[in-house]
């Protein structure tokens, strides 16, 4: 019994398969030149194989080729085994190739409302056996998800920077400042960061990655923001505005969702605030037949 075991685990696939082209040609030169390898590598795949099994599959002594009984016994057996071999490899790269399998998708609230409520319902109607997972989640925390292996991608804002990650920009606009109809700088239609150096701040929590942007944006323009109130709901900041409380600094494609009559849209300058949302997935992930569908899906929009 252990010699038995010891054989079937010496084996390999190409001993069987120069063993069954031996058998099909009935020739050893024949089946050499049709796997193209030498005459001597495939006699001694089988010499190798008869020791495994400790007895004679091909009867050397015969003027024509012939198999031993022991060797038409193997070679139903080999051929079984590589029929089986191959139907199986094959249904596994079908389904390692097929759209099914799970997606776990980390999108901010913002992101979804803005720009991947489309591509979402694009996604589940062209892929139904994929199961879509989304968490709705801000920027940082989604950041540590995808790190930890429990989301396969995420949706961040720029700047992000992690070397552990590819990152994928995929769609672009920008942040503008939002005052009251009533504000002195409501007549303006561009300002610089500098003159907001003494205006009250409506801000994103520190949960948002949106938060520590204003702040650095404000830093380069040589101030640090008088934030008099944070709230994580985007549309009370507005509507705060909207009430003369301060000003805030928002996403535009966000703001053009709001009723924008009460208040006034100024684009930023010196520095420039770009709002750019990435797809994120670690370096070290292999990529799922979900991931490439829903990037390929991306990115063909």
């Amino acid at each position: 019994e252990s010699r038995k075991i010891r054989g079937i685990r010496g084996m390999t696939l190409n001993q069987l398969n120069y063993y069954v082209e031996i058998v099909r040609q009935g020739s050893f030169t024949k089946a050499a030149e049709k796997l193209f390898v030498s005459q001597p590598t495939l006699s001694k795949a089988i010499r190798a194989l008869e020791e495994e099994f400790q007895m004679e599959l091909i009867n050397r002594g015969a003027k024509e080729f012939q198999l031993t009984p022991q060797g038409n016994v193997f070679n139903e057996y080999a051929v079984k085994i590589l029929d089986f071999y191959h139907t199986q490899t094959q249904e596994l790269f079908q389904r390692l190739h097929s759209a099914d399998g799970t997606l776990k998708l980390g999108i901010p609230p913002t992101a979804g409302a803005i720009f991947f409520f489309s591509i979402l319902y694009q996604f589940r109607s062209k892929y139904p056996g994929i199961d879509l997972q989304i968490e709705e989640i801000t920027s940082k925390t989604l950041h540590e998800m995808v790190a930890a292996g429990k989301l396969d991608m995420g949706v961040v804002i720029e700047p992000f920077n992690d070397d552990k990650f590819f990152k994928r920009p995929i769609y672009t606009s920008e942040a503008v400042l939002l005052v009251p109809r009533q504000h002195p700088l409501a007549a303006k239609r561009c300002v610089s960061f500098s003159a907001l150096r003494d205006e009250k701040f409506l801000l994103v929590t520190p949960d948002y990655m949106f938060h520590d942007v204003v702040r650095e944006k404000c830093g380069e323009a040589g101030f640090s923001p008088n934030v008099t109130f944070e709230s994580y709901q985007w549309e009370l900041l507005f509507e705060m505005v909207a009430d003369n409380q301060g000003i805030c600094i928002l996403p535009k494609p966000l703001v053009d969702k709001f009723n924008n009559t009460r208040v006034h849209q100024i684009h930023l300058k010196e520095p420039e605030f770009p709002w750019t949302l990435s797809l994120i997935y670690r370096k070290d992930k292999f990529i799922t037949v979900p991931m490439q569908c829903f990037l390929d899906l991306c990115f063909s929009s």
